[in-house]
């Protein structure tokens, strides 16, 4: 059997403590870090095209929550039938607006048509009233006439940047 000196003891249990002390600190860094704002921390084009898809996604569900929507996730990971996020408010009359998302993080390609098109049917199916499309990138040529006179707002990577500015 080990006998261990008075010395040994307190030095051992110091060490202990200041293990946990600095482990209870770095969690709280690391947890206030985890906290701040998507938005406040992803205020550039080149940090957004860097995020993770899953981040991208939570970065315009916090953005839609700032402009008004109560926002809904897809509960559903991985494939996801073309809806990233669903999404209500209330409008001047009282009624109920639903909207549904599609989060494009791409670094270079366009969001084609067959997007938009996936996206207007998706909308007719599940009887959404809007539909938005954000890209960390841009459209193709064709995209905004398709979307003219119908509810589907297209959002590039600069319009991204200045709702940033506006709502973050």
């Amino acid at each position: 059997m080990i006998h261990y000196t008075t010395l040994q003891i307190h030095s051992l249990a110091l060490l202990i403590l200041f293990s946990l002390l600095f482990l209870y600190k770095t969690n709280g860094v690391l947890r206030r870090f985890r906290s701040k704002s998507l938005l406040k921390r992803n205020r550039t084009l080149k940090k957004l095209k860097r995020l993770p898809w899953d981040d991208f996604e939570l970065l315009t569900m916090e953005l839609f929550s700032h402009m008004g929507w109560k926002v809904l996730g897809n509960e559903k990971k991985g494939a996801d039938g073309g809806v990233d996020l669903w999404m209500q408010k209330s409008s001047f009359t009282k009624r109920r607006v639903s909207a549904i998302v599609q989060c494009k993080r791409y670094d270079d390609a366009l969001v084609t048509i067959k997007v938009i098109r996936e996206m207007y049917g998706l909308m007719h199916e599940y009887e959404a009233d809007e539909v938005y499309i954000v890209t960390t990138s841009r459209f193709t040529k064709e995209c905004h006439p398709f979307t003219e006179e119908k509810k589907i707002t297209l959002i590039d990577g600069e319009s991204l940047l200045k709702l940033i500015q506006k709502y973050g």
